[in-house]
């Protein structure tokens, strides 16, 4: 009931895997404090009660950190914009105000990412794009629909892990310090 943080955002992390590399690098605590949560991939509903909870309850900005596949993406309209199942219980599941952080198929040429480390779409990477692209939501959000365009036209997709191509740390210690500084989200 008496939530108290001094948080200045939260950050969803898609998976697990790159949660726990954040908590060993300290990432909290090195740039300001925060909030991070992960819903393991698709979020269950109690992991999209808590977002909804915690925004509610603080108003401080939420981020997505995700894959740069349309299944990230996927994942990150969940918490936005809720899910098809679920969409009759949307406005207790969903923060409408979430940006999305990272990781985006406009970063990979931005950064130089080398080709032989994005992975090639697949038949059912296609489609789930497709399917995201013809969403009304979409059509009101120029610079994700740009992004989704940039996905598509490569037929790439890149896990967050493809950051350590540049270096072990460069997610900690560059990218999302960065993003958060500069403002690198949509």
């Amino acid at each position: 009931k008496d939530l108290i943080s001094h948080a200045k955002f939260m950050l969803i992390v898609e998976k697990d895997a790159t949660f726990q590399r954040l908590l060993d690098d300290d990432f909290c605590n090195k740039l300001s404090p925060c909030i991070m949560i992960t819903g393991r991939g698709v979020p269950d509903l109690n992991t999209r009660l808590l977002v909804r909870k915690l925004w509610d309850t603080f108003q401080i900005p939420i981020f997505t950190l995700m894959d740069a596949d349309p299944h990230g993406v996927e994942i990150m309209c969940i918490y936005k914009y809720g899910s098809v199942s679920m969409s009759f219980e949307a406005h207790h599941l969903t923060v409408p105000s979430i940006k999305w952080l990272g990781l985006l198929p406009s970063d990979l040429e931005r950064l130089n990412i080398r080709k032989d480390v994005l992975i090639p779409f697949t038949k059912q990477d296609q489609n789930k794009l497709a399917s995201i692209q013809k969403r009304p939501y979409i059509a009101c959000q120029p610079m994700w629909k740009k992004e989704l365009e940039i996905m598509a036209a490569s037929q790439l997709k890149a896990e967050i892990q493809v950051l350590t191509s540049l270096s072990s740390d460069y997610l900690s210690r560059v990218y999302l310090p960065n993003k958060l500084q500069f403002g690198g989200w949509l």
